[in-house]
């Protein structure tokens, strides 16, 4: 199966269990339309925003997803435990036939209840008393399909809806999977250098206007790490435990986000002292390895700016320095450019070197006239080893 995109038709079928122990909720008086209120507009008590299932959709998939609902006549089942399929004998060809894409069993009685036949299957199931993020999730093991990604100890909880099942958006990562995110609004970095992104928060309407990204991705290869923004910018990332920058590793490279090699399918990097979610503010950075760095610098209109920084570093004080042209009895000129050498202290004998491009020469002085270190990014390996990225104060 395909991703869920378009208007999908959804039967939902109310089911009563007259036996059930514990006992079933009171069959409400007019059942079919508290389910379409669930699905259609189901306004907060405290706040009036709509948390319904067709919102919610709407919403993570910016409009490339939505459901057409229809609430089938409640069906009496004498039987404790109801599979998501108990109907496919009696209505599965029927449904079908009449253009439905998937059907949804609505219990009473008390959590946890949700779950899908399989993933990309026809059934699911839930109960009233389930919020709107559990129904979301078991229909979009169907119609996403995404599986679920808190299996092996995953850990993004409310920042991930196939995780948290909280009603909160999706990742940038699971949206991209099921095709409600185009992979070009995902930035690729390239290894080795500095960057600036101007991140869009995912919560918002997608894809990002121009010179932004909805997110960064950091390697080419799984496992890999992706860096976005979160901020309460609607009545669903308004659960989110903290705004800012989120990074977290992809480590499964199935294309329904299924888990592989028994590890978490998305793992976040971005955590409390005790383990909990949480996001980078502005100033703050996470590093990873010696080389990389992602740094949050200010927060703009519906985001963060951030600098994403792989390329190796040295930093130390200034044992060295000196510029000089390719050919001291040339005048200057396109063909005859500044050659630079830096060394520090941190790595003695080792010369970092930069032909053309930006003058340190300023920024060296700073340095050794104020006693400070600098920090030196390079390239590392191959013919341009030691090549000079930038020097800035440490």
């Amino acid at each position: 199966m395909g991703p869920w995109l378009g208007r999908k038709k959804i039967a939902f079928i109310p089911v009563h269990r007259p036996n059930a122990h514990p006992p079933d909720d009171p069959v409400p008086a007019d059942w079919p339309n508290e389910i379409m209120r669930r699905i259609l507009f189901d306004p907060s008590p405290s706040s009036g925003a709509d948390r319904s299932l067709r919102a919610f959709i709407l919403a993570a998939s910016s409009g490339r997803a939505d459901l057409d609902a229809v609430v089938l006549p409640m069906q009496v089942l004498d039987q404790q435990d109801v599979p998501p399929n108990a109907f496919e004998a009696k209505f599965g060809n029927q449904l079908r036939s009449q253009g439905f894409a998937a059907g949804a069993l609505v219990m009473l009685g008390q959590p946890p209840s949700g779950t899908a036949e399989f993933l990309g299957g026809f059934w699911s199931r839930f109960v009233m008393a389930e919020g709107v993020g559990v129904w979301a999730m078991e229909i979009i093991h169907c119609l996403g399909p995404i599986d679920d990604l808190y299996t092996f100890g995953g850990n993004m909880g409310k920042y991930e809806e196939m995780a948290g099942a909280a009603g909160s958006h999706p990742s940038a990562h699971t949206k991209a999977l099921a095709g409600w995110l185009d992979q070009s609004a995902i930035a690729q970095h390239s290894k080795g250098h500095a960057h600036n992104y101007d991140l869009h928060s995912i919560g918002l309407v997608q894809p990002p206007p121009s010179g932004r990204v909805a997110a960064v991705r950091i390697g080419s290869q799984v496992p890999f790490l992706m860096v976005e923004a979160r901020q309460m910018v609607d009545q669903f990332d308004g659960l989110i435990p903290t705004q800012g920058v989120i990074v977290y590793r992809v480590q499964t490279s199935d294309p329904h986000g299924t888990a592989q090699n028994a590890l978490a399918p998305l793992h976040l990097l971005t955590l409390t002292n005790d383990g909990r979610p949480t996001a980078l503010q502005v100033g703050q950075s996470f590093t990873s390895g010696p080389n990389l760095t992602i740094q949050v610098n200010k927060a703009i209109a519906g985001g963060f700016s951030v600098t994403v920084d792989d390329s190796l570093n040295g930093v130390g004080f200034v044992t060295f320095y000196e510029a000089e042209r390719q050919d001291p009895d040339q005048p200057p000129g396109p063909h005859n450019q500044v050659i630079e050498t830096i060394e520090i202290d941190s790595m003695l004998g080792f010369v970092f070197t930069s032909v053309g491009g930006p003058h340190y020469k300023a920024i060296v002085k700073n340095a050794t006239d104020n006693n400070l270190q600098v920090r030196i990014a390079y390239v590392a390996t191959g013919p341009q080893s030691g090549r000079i990225i930038s020097v800035t104060l440490a």
